[in-house]
């Protein structure tokens, strides 16, 4: 941690604004005869219709960020008689210290509507879940903005409050106003913004599956690739971009394949082009991802065979079916082309077989050996269960708890410039890890993404963007929602508050991307003394304050919120003086032995003094500083630098066992 001794107007003012929002009331007060009462609670927990495990409530919204992001609030409604026509109005937010009006049109809100789960995550305990079923999940953001609630109940309203670029930092002061037919409540929104601004750049990459098969049965739209079909796709690809999606999948059965009379095959890349300028469109997306080309033999996942798949061919007045071994040595190369030819190459990621085995690791390896030697250019993917793969693939994706269970095999790897990501699916993942099924708890969906940052893990794959069951509100099959993370309407989709935490976790990974940034420009402008700075260790070391270890995480919102505005604070300030820098071995929050010897490295710039608990510590003429200390059962280095008027304090704990 950091602590600031300045005089500084706009940190004085968001001190006060996180006092006041960390003012929790346990029982609102309740006028007599009241139909409801409002009060806020973390967006980052689910509001269940009967209130249940609801405990930790707030009678002011206080929500953060900076500019450019996309940030969420919610608060709860409690009737305590049958309320009629309820809705919400957002009114002015201005700000506290010079009057300036933030835009009223990029405050949003929903409703939160619940679906039926009629059973649990199966590889959970049941402490592990939010609540046990069958039961009512909050899940989705509602289009209607009017309602009845019903005595005793509970009901959500979710904010999106969407921050400009170009608005002024501050802190921003308004109200809320719930109405009904027997009355209104007013609840203090307080909105700080501070001076950052979110990249529009994505430096995370993620992918979520879509399927465009329920285009006819959920939005009416029956002819394939007509002017209705691209116009839908249009708004499932604006969807992931506001979301920080940056990976987008184009089938390769787009691609037409003909026979001419002199037996040629000819490749048609039009409907696999219009698919991809799509997503290109929306200016968000950053890589193309493609294949599959093989397949299961008999017997699906359990096979010991992947083979090719066949190809349909369009003959002279007819469709025939062609082998791969007749098909792919012409198709890839051509493919390959094709993408070199449109600028495409360098951004397309290329299946072979999802999920890869163990027992059929060596045929997966020969198939993707074959396909590469057609396309030698191409980045492969996948998901991968096993990690005997190496040397056939460029970006492995193992499931989460695999992973864990064989990280120093992938570590290795990863050190060798092979990519690494991670990829969950539900009720197949090992308990006790953030999982993202509608009954576990949802900052979960927000937690992956700084496991992500945590472990140098390049990306993030999920297969269930809308892999829809005949009725996903009342029956969301075996996978309890993993399998989807927007719900259909005939106009589109409707947001999950899954998906909305997962952008909140993609962005929170962003901020991190902004420390680890700071440093390494200092580190590029110091000189080789200074090789030993690893630009991410404080990231980490932040990161680590909520993900411990790849199982052991907090569910706790005050943990994340806290963890995030100390990197906010080291963000700005990181330049301010007295500017220093520092680095222990082994990283906060390591686990060392009681008497353990922790090493410190630091710089700092020309005339500032460097204490640590206490004792006056030698600079080096170049700014360099190094001392080591012997760290007992609950010690921590204390760290200050001033400058004779200014000081700053750092803070580093270290988990001492015996």
């Amino acid at each position: 941690m950091i602590r600031f001794h300045r005089n500084e107007s706009f940190n004085l003012l968001s001190l006060i604004a996180g006092w006041l929002g960390i003012i929790f009331l346990l029982s609102p007060l309740v006028a007599d005869g009241q139909a409801f009462r409002v009060f806020a609670v973390s967006d980052m927990i689910r509001v269940f219709e009967d209130g249940l495990n609801l405990k930790v409530k707030s009678d002011t919204l206080s929500v953060f960020g900076i500019k450019g992001e996309t940030i969420s609030g919610q608060i709860a409604i409690n009737a305590l008689k049958n309320v009629e026509k309820i809705s919400v109005e957002t009114g002015t937010l201005t700000d506290s210290a010079d009057g300036s009006i933030f835009p009223g049109n990029a405050v949003e809100w929903n409703f939160v509507g619940s679906v039926f789960l009629p059973k649990n995550a199966s590889n959970q305990p049941e402490n592990a879940v939010t609540r046990k079923a069958p039961a009512r999940f909050p899940d989705y953001l509602m289009t209607e903005k009017q309602l009845n609630i019903s005595a005793g109940k509970f009901q959500a309203v979710w904010l999106t409050i969407k921050i400009p670029a170009a608005v002024r930092p501050g802190t921003y002061l308004g109200d809320l106003t719930v109405r009904c037919s027997q009355g209104e409540q007013k609840i203090p929104l307080q909105l700080t913004i501070y001076p950052l601004t979110m990249p529009e750049a994505r430096h995370l990459k993620v992918t979520e599956w879509y399927t465009t098969a329920h285009f006819e049965k959920f939005h009416g739209i029956t002819g394939k690739y007509s002017p209705e079909w691209f116009g839908m796709l249009r708004r499932y690809a604006e969807n992931m971009a506001e979301h920080r999606q940056n990976v987008f999948e184009v089938p390769m059965n787009s691609i037409e394949i003909s026979k001419t009379a002199g037996g040629d095959l000819e490749f048609d890349f039009t409907r696999f082009d219009q698919i991809a300028q799509v997503f290109w469109d929306t200016r968000k997306m950053d890589f193309i991802e493609t294949g599959e080309l093989a397949r299961f033999k008999e017997g699906g996942f359990a096979s010991n065979e992947i083979v090719l798949r066949d190809f349909q061919v369009t003959g002279t007045g007819e469709v025939i079916t062609m082998t791969g071994n007749e098909v792919i040595p012409y198709l890839l190369p051509a493919f390959e082309s094709h993408l070199r030819q449109k600028g495409w190459l360098d951004k397309t990621l290329f299946h072979i077989k999802d999920e890869p085995s163990h027992h059929n690791a060596l045929s997966w390896i020969n198939t993707s050996s074959y396909i590469h030697k057609y396309a030698p250019d191409l980045k492969r993917i996948d998901a991968v269960c096993t990690s005997f793969l190496f040397g056939n693939i460029e970006i492995a994706v193992p499931k989460l708890d695999h992973l864990d269970a064989g990280y120093d095999i992938y570590r290795k790897a990863q050190q060798k410039g092979n990519e690494l990501w991670i990829y969950t699916v539900g009720i197949y993942q090992a308990s006790l890890y953030p999982n993202k099924t509608v009954d576990m708890p949802l900052i979960d969906s927000r937690l992956l993404h700084w496991i992500n940052y945590r472990y140098d893990l390049a990306g993030y794959l999920h297969w269930g963007w809308n892999q829809w069951t005949d009725d996903p509100y009342n029956d969301p099959g075996i996978h309890l929602g993993d399998a989807y993370h927007v719900y259909p309407v005939k106009e589109g989709v409707l947001n999950s508050l899954r998906w909305e935490e997962m952008r909140n976790g993609i962005q929170d990974y962003e901020y991190l991307k902004l420390l680890e940034n700071k440093v390494r420009n200092l580190k590029d402008s110091l000189g080789s003394r200074f090789s030993w700075i690893d630009p991410a260790q404080r990231g980490k070391e932040i990161a680590s304050q909520v993900i411990m270890d790849f199982k052991e995480h907090s569910d706790d919102p005050v943990v994340l919120v806290r963890a995030k505005k100390n990197m906010i604070n080291e963000i700005i300030d990181f330049n301010t003086s007295p500017r220093v820098y520092i680095q222990t071995n082994p990283i906060e929050h390591g686990k060392i032995i009681n008497r353990s010897v922790v090493e410190l490295l630091g710089w700092t710039e020309p005339g500032i003094e460097i204490t640590v608990n206490g004792v006056k510590v030698p600079v080096f003429a170049d700014g360099l500083f190094m001392e080591r200390y012997i760290i007992y059962k609950g010690g921590k280095l204390e760290i200050k630098a001033r400058n004779g008027k200014d000081e700053k304090v750092m803070i580093r704990n270290f988990n001492v066992t015996y």
